[in-house]
């Protein structure tokens, strides 16, 4: 229950006072004055540091020591002399109390004797009592009383004079001495008869030694004596005493202070959601001149910008989402254009967030015509969001091309001579600043063509630096500065000149000058002896393989390649193997399964391409994205007309077709290829984007409305809330009611037995005319709480017919039932004011917060239930907050259900929290009630300008400085900067009095302001003065020594305003002030007369209920494709009659089957006959009743033969092939009917099963860790298969090779894995591989770095925190990569900022293989890591890629080996192989270690084919790296030793 919450019961009984019948009310009211003396007494004032005392009376030199005990010993004098003079002061009762309290006073005679004290006195006392366990408490005060030194003087009395002459060390000693002595008495234990030994020690076991708090009695005023505190203690941090997560969590990290102190709104210090558990801080750059910005993004807002004013589509093709097409304004695009740079000026510049500007600064986006009579809005409130996302995407493209432009200052700082105009004017200032694509693929240009020089740069770099660079080299370094270049210019192709002649489509095309020899005649002047090439054509293909690379690589041409593929190409689906088998009629991807030729661009406004993405990812389907040859060959031949001659003659010929074919080659081989391959991600991106738009959409719609308004409310008031659930509806689930008032306070919370229990009814009853709630709200798990809500409906029924003073009509005294049915009516109608309202709303955050650990610390005495109540009620209450105090677990509720979980969690959050951005602007905050109620804070954060780190900072403060009077204070007071208080302003009102509001001329700061009241922005106060002066009809002489505000005082109590400001005209008025250079002020002033007519008023949507289905689904999960219409369904008979049947469906709803529904041909006489309870029965839905939670059936064979068990929740794609389904079908089937005839294997061995891949994860789910599944494999009659389990949902199948097989189905008498281990037998098989592997994984399970995968991230990140330092390491399972550890690391000196790099470890039999260095145990494993991390960190801080260390990448097989390069096969020996001798195969390295990682370098070897992936893991077969010798490292002893028996077979 809260805090603020009443009694849980009814009842009221006598109240219980602490301190007998004492009434505070007695006591006399504060007198400020007498506050103040004595308030003075415990202040301590500052030591003056005057150069007078340094001298003593006999004018020696005092020193230091002796002037510091000097004043303190001045300052107890004063102290003393203070408290004799109030002591005058005080009363009698005051003065009672402090005695009390210090333990010096006898009895109380005005107050009752809460217990008896007696005087101090000696020890040897015959009056005093023995002391026993009963009452040896007793005498606490007189012991008190008697340490005059200890506490007894604790908050007054000072200590004795220090001595003359002490010094301080002196002084401090004494002080250790006398507490020393303390303690040592403290720990003695008195003599008191009737305690024995034996109690003392139980009574000091239970209370201590009191010692516990001897570090508050220390020092001297109040502070420890410096020499004493613990050096490790004077730098106390959060870190040293709180939970790294736990600091975290409470948002106190040291950059959450930087982002709630910085004056920027804390989204926009962000990259990504506020809520977000890992905060990305955006780059504190200087944002790129909005022009520029603005002509990136102008036309790619939304589709009705750039129908309207960006001449784009074509007319008539407008979306048809929208009701009619807009009129198109293409003369306004200059106007559009400053807008659109306008609005990025404020959101990256002045930092104005989106809801202030669309509220505030709407007129500058927006354009005046017709003078003032009309208006054109440029952006709408959501495109100014899109608009947000393109600033910061522009950002990113103008830091890449900055990049650029750096590296080339750099070369021309050593290479002045060097100009480059295609560069600096093409390149640069155009195409690099079109796309982040586009900007990367000019730095990869740049790189390309000045590779020297700049490798040069980076070796003076990383010599300025101290570090070591190891050489790198292009593949065509050589080729590209041989002799081979002249071949190259004899093609008379300038890639720049061709690449700008391609992009203009009305440029002048520059024909290349020919050869006067022929293309083979003049290659063989470069082949032959002492060349690279060993034919002319060899040399023809060189020089044409680099055009094509220049080609590939230039940014121009990949752009066009890139808009070519997006408008031309076509997406084409085809299932795998087990696509055909698993996608079958009623699977999701059906609709899919075999598009062909869908354009590309059609996927647009739909999720469909995060489904084909994802049945990808499972394997079901590949993907193929073509452009027809057609278009492929016009597109080629619009790049071989800029490369061609206009001369004729055989060379001229022969040159041209050289040249055609190289761009061929180009478009086919690179260009296509490449756009294909962005045209996935970018349809990925879009897909994405509608998904997460979708979703906001959908919040908006939920929490944008008014709390719940019944009919006799006033719109905008929050009203009282009856909140009833019975749980789950079970016969143990009581009906739980929650009751809160208006305020959100709990009043009531009662439990039910039974409302259909006559008692239960009756005192629900008397709840209801009691408490009189506004509303009642039902909410339930189950469909049993239809059937509650049916028994309250009764309930409030009868209760409205009482009030009402009327009797309901009877049946039989109505001539026909249309009669009595049209008066039941009417009847209804006339007790409907006296009814209380009934509702069932939407309950996702009831249970989201019913379960939650937050509702758990809130309400620990309420039942799950009772938090599902309470939930519900607050929801009806303010539906935005209620949403609002979910935070990220808004992840958890279905916003767009089959769609939303295909996106990232991190971009679903952004979009989420806009939705609560957009609504809580739009309603605005009373900020004051906003702090006191913690309840209505977690809307705070959603304010623009705000966020969860300013909004805890801004409750501290204005906490500390107590209610605010107005806006004013905000600034003033320090709380907001001016941009903070700017976004903020408008949006948190100031509530006041407004009839009893007194306004002074003088000091406005310290007074309240009726505009604070509104949410008319302080900036535009003095138009809403203004215009409250010319309402009132008052000149500037009336107002003349007032309140600027006093007039809108004035006109916001008069009732009449509304007419009065009805009569302003606005339109004048605002081109009057455009015209005067105010600029377009329309819509401010519209909305601040909306405002002071009714400046309380709520003006978002009203309540909504869910509709009769949306309640279906909500307590049922039943969905109109689920029970709808014609749709099969299970029921079970609950009850049979003559005529009817009484069933239930799965989900709890009721099914009713009549008597002519039951068979087709026979006559049954009664359903008793045919249907018993508890049969179960397969039916079909006739018709649906959501409203009652009933569904009608039938179960005659001739319905069920036409009903269809599912409903697609997807239409077919007409892109499908019929033609291609049923080829592909079929092919299917003949397959499966082959392998149905053909014998199957058998084995017989005891893990021998027939199943495939799936059934073996299936069986094996149930087995433990370690169990083996040996069965058939598809890739034929000489392989096998083995399944077997690592962990839960993790399983590695490895392919079992067969050598020496007798027969077909017999089991060879050789089994080889990979090629490289050998078995004798399927027992040899389990016990020296799956087991040997099994060994490993718990091997590394019991080492210190293993951790659990869900919390590896987060110990590396914490743990990293506490020791930031170290670089940390952990290894984890790979639950997608079966058969491999994961080792992840976090290295915090890196300039990656900490991300988490991964790193691949296999499991091999007795060995870790990390990369290429097989160690046989965990230490070993450890010390391979560290060695070649610290090689590829080497080699990284020298400049070179190194994966995993600078960019965070995940390295891959096949990359670059630390240490070294991975020559080619038949390259050179690498280095670190040993003295230039390449050693054999699976030898020993030249050193004595075993593969030479101690050495520091893992071997070096040719990768395989087939050995790839992401990282560059083995596919599912089993393929694994080269063979090596057998019984070489990590295998098992008995099986090498076995196995050089054999001869090493």
């Amino acid at each position: 229950m809260s805090d603020r919450s009443g009694s849980p019961d009814e009842g009221s009984g006598d109240e219980i006072r602490p301190h007998g019948e004492h009434d505070s009310s007695e006591e006399s009211e504060d007198d400020p004055e007498e506050a103040r003396r004595i308030a003075e007494g415990f202040i301590v004032e500052g030591e003056d540091d005057d150069d007078d005392g340094d001298v003593d009376g006999d004018g020696k030199k005092e020193t230091k020591e002796e002037r510091r005990a000097r004043k303190k010993a001045e300052k107890r004098n004063k102290r003393r002399q203070k408290r004799k003079e109030r002591g005058a002061e005080l009363s009698e009762d005051e003065l009672e109390l402090i005695n009390e309290n210090r333990g010096i006073g006898g009895p109380s005679t005005s107050r009752p004797l809460k217990r008896l004290r007696r005087r101090s006195g000696s020890e040897g006392d015959d009056d005093e009592p023995r002391l026993d366990l009963r009452n040896m408490f007793a005498d606490d005060e007189e012991r008190l009383d008697e340490d005059d030194d200890d506490l007894g003087d604790f908050i007054e009395e000072d200590e004795e004079a220090a001595p003359p002459g002490e010094t301080e060390d002196q002084r401090r000693q004494r002080k250790r001495e006398e507490k020393a002595i303390r303690r040592e008495q403290a720990k003695r234990r008195p003599d008191v008869a009737g305690v024995d030994k034996g109690s003392w020690d139980e009574i000091f076991e239970v209370f201590g030694a009191g010692e516990d708090y001897d570090w508050a009695l220390e020092g001297e005023d109040g502070q420890q004596d410096p020499d004493d505190i613990d050096p490790a203690k004077k730098d106390l941090r959060l870190e040293d005493v709180f939970d790294p997560s736990e600091i975290k969590a409470r948002r106190l990290q040291d950059e959450d202070k930087t982002i709630a102190s910085l004056d920027r709104p804390e989204r926009h210090q962000l990259m990504n959601s506020t809520l977000s558990d890992n905060p990305v801080i955006a780059p504190d750059s200087l944002y790129p001149p909005p022009d520029l910005a603005a002509g990136y993004a102008h036309n790619k807002i939304s589709t009705r910008t750039q129908y309207i004013f960006c001449g784009m589509h074509q007319d008539g093709s407008y979306p048809s989402m929208y009701e009619q097409a807009p009129y198109r304004r293409p003369d306004l695009s200059a106007e559009f254009i400053k807008a659109v740079s306008t609005a990025l000026n404020m959101m990256f510049v002045q930092h104005l967030e989106v809801p202030y500007i669309w509220h505030y600064k709407r007129d500058v986006i927006s354009l005046l015509e017709n003078e003032g009579q009309s208006s054109v809005q440029f952006l709408e409130r959501d495109e100014l969001w899109s608009l947000y996302n393109l600033g910061i995407k522009f950002r990113a493209v103008y830091e890449r091309t900055q990049q650029v432009r750096e590296t080339w200052r750099k070369i021309q700082e050593r290479r002045p001579e060097v100009e480059d105009q295609y560069l600096t004017q093409t390149l640069l200032e155009s195409v690099c600043m079109l796309g982040i694509e586009s900007a990367a693929e000019g730095i990869e240009w740049l790189a390309y063509h000045y590779a020297r020089v700049i490798r040069e740069i980076k070796e003076e770099e990383a010599v300025a630096e101290g570090s070591k660079r190891l050489p790198e080299r292009m593949a065509q370094d050589d080729l590209r500065v041989g002799p081979i270049m002249t071949l190259v210019k004899a093609f008379g192709i300038h890639v720049p000149t061709v690449a700008v002649s391609f992009n203009d489509s009305d440029g002048v095309v520059r024909p290349p000058q020919d050869a006067d020899q022929a293309p083979l005649d003049l290659a063989e002047e470069f082949a032959g002896t002492g060349t690279p090439f060993l034919s002319g054509g060899d040399a023809l293909k060189a020089a044409s393989s680099l055009i094509v690379s220049e080609f590939a690589k230039d940014p121009t041409i990949r752009l066009q390649a890139r808009e070519f593929v997006k408008e031309c190409a076509d997406v084409t689906i085809n299932p795998t193997d087990r696509g055909m088998t698993v996608i079958d009629l009623w699977h999701t991807y059906y609709t899919f399964k075999f598009l062909t030729n869908k354009p590309a661009n059609s996927f647009a406004g739909s999720p469909q391409w995060l489904h084909i993405l994802k049945a990808e990812e499972e394997g079901l389907i590949t993907i193929s994205i073509n452009v027809a040859d057609a278009q492929v060959d016009a597109f080629s031949g619009a790049l071989e007309r800029c490369c061609v001659s206009t001369d004729y003659g055989e060379i001229a010929s022969s040159w041209n077709e050289l040249r055609k074919e190289v761009c061929r080659d180009v478009v086919k081989n690179h260009l296509i290829p490449m756009g294909s391959k962005w045209v996935k991600e970018y349809l990925k991106g879009q897909a994405e984007d509608y998904v997460a738009e979708h979703c906001r959409r959908e919040l908006e719609f939920r929490i944008n409305v008014k709390p719940y308004c019944g009919p006799n409310m006033e719109s905008g008031d929050t009203p009282s809330v009856l909140a009833l659930t019975n749980g789950q509806g079970d016969i143990r689930d009581a009906v739980i009611a929650i009751m809160l008032d208006d305020n959100g306070v709990i009043l009531t919370q009662t439990k039910f037995d039974n409302l259909k229990d006559e008692d239960d009814r009756e005192a629900f009853m008397e709840l209801i005319e009691r408490r009189k709630p506004k509303v009642c709200a039902i909410g339930g798990l189950s469909a049993q709480t239809h059937r509650l809500k049916e028994e309250v409906t009764s309930v409030l029924r009868e209760i409205a017919v009482n009030l009402s003073g009327e009797n309901p009509p009877v049946s039989d005294t109505f001539p026909s039932h249309e009669e009595f049915t049209q008066a039941l009516s009417h009847f209804d109608e006339r007790i409907r004011p006296f009814s209380t309202p009934l509702i069932m709303p939407n309950d996702a955050t009831a249970r989201m917060y019913m379960s939650s650990e937050e509702a758990g610390k809130e309400h620990p005495g309420l039942p799950l239930n009772g938090r599902y109540a309470l939930a519900l009620a607050r929801f009806v209450q303010n539906p935005l907050n209620a949403y609002a105090k979910l935070g990220r677990r808004m992840l958890d509720i279905t916003f767009f259900e089959y769609h939303q979980k295909l996106i990232s969690q991190e971009k679903l959050l952004i979009h989420l929290e806009r939705a609560l951005v957009n609504s809580v602007c739009a309603m605005g905050i009373e900020i004051n009630s906003c702090v006191a109620d913690a309840y209505q804070r977690s809307m705070l954060p959603f304010i623009s300008g705000l966020g969860p780190r300013k909004a805890d900072s801004l409750v501290h403060a204005v906490g500390r400085a107590g209610t605010l009077l107005n806006r004013l204070q905000f600034s003033e007071s320090g709380l907001f900067g001016p941009t903070i208080f700017e976004n903020v302003a408008g949006f948190l009102s100031i509530e006041s009095d407004l009839d009893n509001l007194i306004l002074e001329e003088a000091n406005p700061q310290e007074q309240a302001d009726p505009l604070d009241c509104t949410r008319i922005h302080p900036e535009d106060y003095e138009f809403a003065q203004k215009m409250c002066q010319d309402a009132l009809d008052l000149d500037v002489e009336d107002v003349e020594g007032q309140h600027k505000s006093e007039v809108v005082q004035k006109l916001m109590t008069d009732n009449d305003r509304s007419r009065k400001l009805s009569e302003l005209n606005l339109d004048d008025f605002a081109y009057n002030l455009q015209r005067q250079g105010e600029g377009n002020k329309r819509h401010a002033l519209g909305e601040i007369v909306n405002e002071l007519i009714s400046y309380r008023s709520d003006r978002r949507p009203p309540f909504y209920e869910p509709s009769p289905w949306e309640v279906v689904t909500m307590l049922t999960g039943e969905t109109e494709r689920s029970i709808g219409r014609g749709l099969r369904v299970s029921a079970t008979v609950r009850k049979a009659l003559q005529s009817r049947a009484f069933c239930s469906l799965e989900s709890g709803i009721d099914a009713i089957i009549e008597r002519e529904y039951v068979a087709d041909d026979q006559e049954i006489a009664s359903c008793e006959d045919v249907l018993k309870p508890r049969q179960n029965l397969n039916a079909v839905v006739i018709n649906v009743e959501p409203q009652r939670f009933q569904v009608r059936i039938s179960i005659r064979p001739s319905d069920l033969s036409q009903s269809v068990p599912f409903v697609q929740p997807f239409a077919s794609d007409p892109f499908n092939d019929d033609a291609k389904r049923v080829r592909l079908e079929t092919a299917a089937a003949a397959k499966k009917m082959r392998q149905q005839g053909k014998a199957k294997r058998v084995i017989n061995h005891p893990n021998w099963h027939v199943m495939n891949s799936g059934q073996a994860e299936q069986f094996l789910a149930t087995q433990p860790r370690g169990e083996v599944v040996i069965r058939p494999s598809s890739k034929g009659a000489d392989h096998l298969a083995m399944t077997f389990k690592l962990d839960e949902k993790v399983y590695q199948h490895v392919d079992i090779q067969e050598i020496d097989k007798p027969n077909e189905y017999a089991l060879g008498r050789m089994l080889r894995i990979a090629g490289k281990y050998s078995f004798t037998d399927l027992d040899d098989v389990i016990v020296n591989y799956a087991n040997a592997i099994m060994r490993m994984l718990e091997e590394a399970e019991r080492s210190e770095k293993f951790k659990p995968a869900d919390q590896i991230e987060s110990f590396l990140k914490n743990t990293l925190l506490a020791f930031p330092n170290r670089s940390m390491y952990a290894f984890c399972l790979d639950h997608d990569h079966p058969g491999y550890l994961s080792l992840l690391f976090l290295n915090k000196a890196t300039k990656d900022g900490g991300v988490i790099s991964t790193w691949p470890v296999r499991l091999l039999p007795g060995a870790y293989s990390l990369y290429n260095a097989e160690v046989p145990g965990m230490n070993e494993l450890c010390n391979a890591f560290k060695t070649q991390y610290s090689n590829r960190l080497a080699e990284g801080g020298a400049g070179g890629k190194t994966p995993g260390i600078r960019a965070g990448r995940t390295p891959a097989h096949g990359g670059r080996t630390p240490g070294g390069r991975t020559p080619a096969v038949g390259g050179a020996t690498p280095f670190g192989a040993g003295m230039g001798r390449t050693p054999a195969q699976g030898g020993a390295t030249p050193g004595g270690y075993p593969n030479g990682y101690a050495a520091g370098y893992p071997p070096q070897q040719p990768q395989q084919a087939g050995f790839g992936g992401r990282y560059g893991m083995p596919p599912q077969n089993g393929a694994m790296p080269p063979p090596g010798r057998p019984g070489g490292v990590g295998m098992n002893p008995e099986r090498a030793a076995m196995l050089g028996r054999q001869g090493g077979r």
